[in-house]
C-alpha cells in the first residue's frame, strides 16, 4: 500500500475546489452542420414554407393591455424597445380591395361565402323590354381560395421569430415563438426557436426544458441533441452530456459531439475513457491545440508525466502564451518535480489572466521551495478573487501550522470546514493542531469526524492513537494503531507507537516484534525522512532505547525537539526533555542541541 504523506505536507496537488470549467478551456470551432438528421429522408422542420397570406396583412388583437417593456431595465430580460404583447385570441384578418380572403381557418371561417351566379339574359321568344328604373344587378362570382391551417400560422410566427432571433430582438422573438406554439404545440421549430431565445438571454433551465420538448416533437433531429448537450454542460448536468452524445456519436460521426463528450468524461474524473476520444479528436484535428491541451490533464492525472508534457509542449506550441496551456503545464511540472519550471509557468498565467486555482498553485509551489511569505500572499490573492475558494484557505491553514501560528491556522480550517464539511483533511490537520495546543478532546472529536466519513483514514486512526497512549488509554490506542498499520503497512511511526503500546502493558515480546519490523521497513528505505513529525520521532527514539541504543535514541529525540518546536508545540517539546530526563539522559543538552539547531534552521 502506498504510504500516507506526511501530515505537515499536503499533497501536491489537492483536490480543488473551484467550480468554473476546467482551466477555462472552450468547445474547440470546428465544422459540423447545424442540423443533421437521422434519418436522410426526413424534411427538416426549418426548411422554406409558402407564405399562406401572401400580401394580406394580418393584426393581432389581444384581450389584455399593452404592457411597455424597456430596454433600460437590466432586471427584465425581454427588455425591448418595442412595446409587444403575445396574442391571446384569435386573429382577425383584413384585406385591401380586390382580394378574396382564404376560405378557411383553422379555428374561425368567414361569416359568409358569396354564392356563384351567372347573370339571366332575357329570351329570345319574348319582345325586348327595357329595364325598369331599379337598381342595377350584380352578378355574384364564385371566389375560390386556399385553406390557412394552425399549422400555416405556426410557421409564420416561427419566421417572425427567427427573424427577431436574427436581429437581437428577443422580446420580438419570444413573443412569436409563443404565438407559434398557441397555434401548435407540436411543432418542433417552434420550440427549438424558442430553446435558442433562452439561450441568448442566458435563462439555461428555460431552454434546457424546451430542448427537451422540441426532440419529444421531432426526434429525428441530431442537432436538438446536440443543442441539449451544450445547455447540461453549462448547468454542469455530465452524466447528461454523455447520455446525448452517445445517443448522437451512435448515429453519425459528429466531431463536435464527440469533444464534449471528452469533455465530460475528464470533468467526471473518467480520464482513461476520454483519452480514447481525445485521441480520435486529434486524429481528425491535429491542428487544434485544445485536444493537446486535454489529453496532456488526462495524461498527468494518471501519472504518465511525460506524455503529460509533452501534450501540454505541443498545446503552447500551437498556441504560444495561451493561459489555461501554461496553467496545465504548470501543474505537470509540479508534479514531476520541476518546481522552477512550474514557478514560471504560473506566474506567465497569473500575469495574462490572473484567477484564485492558479494563485493557489503557485503558493503551494512557493511554499514547496521554502519561500512561505510568497506562499501566503498568493493564498491572500487567491481568496481576494474567490471568497469561497476553499482550497486557499486550507493551504493557508497549513501554512499558518508552519509558520508556528496556530491559532490562524485553526481559523482556516474552521473556514474550510463551514464551507465544506465532508472535507476529511480539513478535520485531520484541525486534529494535528488541537493535538499540539494540547488539546486533546476536540483532536479526537475531529478524529471521529474523519472516521465518520472516511473509515479507512489512516491519519485519523493514527492521531487518535497518539492521544490515547498518551491520555493512558492503551488498549484504545493499541486497537487504533493496528488499524493504522492495516491501512498503511510500511508507516513505521505506527508500528514504533504500537510497540511502546506493547511495552507499557508488559508484552515485551510483541514490542519488539514492532521495534524490529519497523527498523526493517526503514532499512528498506520505505519512508523518507522528510515524512516524519514529532510524534514520529518520539516513538522511534523510546524504541531505540528499549532496543539498547541510547546514543542513536538521544539523536533522534532532539530531532523530535526541533520537529514538535518547529510546529509550535511546547508541551510536547516538554515531554520528551521529561522523558529524557526519566531514562537518564542530560535534559539540558537536549534543550540546546534543539535551541542552537532551530536557530540554524531559521
Amino acid at each position: 500500500m502506498t504510504k500516507p504523506s506526511s501530515p505537515a505536507n499536503t499533497p501536491e496537488f489537492a483536490t480543488q475546489h473551484d467550480y468554473s470549467d476546467i482551466l477555462g478551456i472552450s468547445t474547440p470551432k470546428v465544422s459540423v452542420p447545424t442540423a443533421v438528421s437521422a434519418n436522410p429522408k426526413a424534411k427538416s422542420s426549418n426548411s422554406a414554407f409558402i407564405d399562406p397570406w401572401g400580401s394580406a396583412s394580418v393584426e393581432i388583437e389581444s384581450d389584455e393591455d399593452d404592457r411597455s417593456y424597456s430596454a433600460e431595465s437590466s432586471a427584465d430580460p425581454w427588455a425591448s424597445d418595442v412595446a409587444i404583447e403575445p396574442p391571446i385570441v384569435r386573429p382577425t384578418m383584413r384585406f385591401s380591395a380586390g382580394e378574396a380572403p382564404p376560405t378557411a381557418v383553422t379555428s374561425f371561417q368567414p361569416k359568409s361565402a358569396p354564392v356563384s351566379a351567372k347573370a339571366q339574359a332575357p329570351a329570345r321568344s319574348q319582345p325586348i323590354q327595357s329595364p325598369p328604373v331599379a337598381a342595377p344587378v350584380r352578378a355574384a362570382v364564385e371566389v375560390s381560395a386556399p385553406a390557412v391551417t394552425a399549422r400555416d400560422l405556426a410557421l409564420k410566427y416561427c419566421e417572425r421569430g427567427r427573424k427577431s432571433l436574427a436581429a437581437k430582438d428577443y422580446a420580438q422573438a419570444r413573443s412569436a415563438y409563443k404565438v407559434a406554439i398557441e397555434w401548435d404545440a407540436n411543432l418542433a421549430i417552434a420550440h427549438s426557436g424558442s430553446a435558442q431565445v433562452y439561450q441568448q438571454i442566458q435563462d439555461y433551465e428555460a431552454a434546457l426544458l424546451a430542448w427537451d420538448t422540441a426532440i419529444k416533437c421531432d426526434p429525428t433531429q441530431i442537432d436538438f441533441y446536440y443543442q441539449r448537450a451544450l445547455i447540461n454542460k453549462t448547468l454542469k448536468n455530465h452524466y447528461q452530456v454523455l447520455v446525448d452524445c452517445k445517443y448522437i456519436l451512435e448515429r453519425v460521426a459528429h466531431p463536435s459531439a464527440r469533444w464534449l463528450n471528452a469533455v465530460a468524461l475528464v470533468k467526471l474524473e473518467n480520464y482513461q475513457i476520454a483519452l480514447v476520444s481525445l485521441d480520435r479528436h486529434i486524429e481528425d484535428y491535429p491542428q487544434d491545440p485544445n485536444g493537446y491541451c486535454y489529453r496532456g490533464i488526462c495524461s498527468e492525472r494518471l501519472d504518465k508525466l511525460p506524455q503529460a508534457l509533452t501534450d501540454l509542449d505541443r498545446a503552447i506550441a500551437l498556441q504560444a502564451g495561451q493561459p489555461v496551456f501554461h496553467h496545465a503545464r504548470g501543474r505537470a511540472r509540479q508534479k514531476s518535480g520541476d518546481l522552477a519550471g512550474a514557478l514560471a509557468d504560473f506566474s506567465l498565467t497569473i500575469e495574462r489572466k490572473p484567477q484564485a486555482a492558479v494563485f493557489d498553485d503557485r503558493a503551494e509551489v512557493n511554499r514547496c521551495l521554502g519561500d512561505r511569505q510568497a506562499a501566503l500572499k498568493d493564498c491572500h490573492r487567491a481568496i481576494e478573487l474567490n471568497p469561497k475558494f476553499i482550497n486557499a484557505y486550507f493551504r493557508r491553514g497549513l501554512i499558518f501550522v508552519e509558520l508556528g501560528d496556530l491559532e490562524l491556522a485553526l481559523l482556516d480550517f474552521g473556514i474550510t470546514l463551514e464551507f465544506d464539511p465532508q472535507h476529511a483533511d480539513a478535520y485531520i490537520q484541525r486534529s494535528w493542531t488541537y493535538f499540539r495546543i494540547n488539546d486533546y478532546p476536540r483532536a479526537k472529536q475531529d478524529c471521529r469526524s474523519v472516521k465518520a466519513i472516511d473509515k479507512s483514514s489512516f491519519w485519523a486512526n493514527y492521531i487518535s492513537g497518539v492521544v490515547d497512549s498518551l491520555s493512558g488509554l492503551q488498549h484504545n490506542a493499541l486497537k487504533n494503531f493496528s488499524r493504522a498499520i492495516e491501512l498503511s503497512p510500511h508507516y513505521v511511526s505506527a508500528r514504533y507507537h504500537r510497540g511502546l503500546v506493547h511495552y507499557e502493558l508488559g508484552n515485551i515480546a510483541a514490542a519488539m516484534v514492532d521495534f524490529e519490523q519497523a527498523r526493517s521497513l526503514q532499512d528498506r528505505g520505505l519512508e523518507r525522512l522528510v515524512d516524519r513529525d514529532e510524534t514520529g520521532f518520539y516513538a522511534e527514539g523510546l524504541a531505540l532505547y528499549h532496543l539498547g541504543q541510547p546514543e542513536a535514541a538521544r539523536t533522534v529525540l532532539i530531532l523530535g525537539a526541533l520537529s514538535a518546536k518547529r510546529f509550535n508545540n511546547p508541551s510536547f517539546h516538554q515531554l520528551m526533555q521529561t522523558k529524557i530526563q526519566d531514562l537518564g539522559m542530560a535534559s539540558g543538552e537536549l534543550s540546546r542541541s534543539a535551541d542552537n539547531s532551530c536557530a540554524l534552521s531559521s
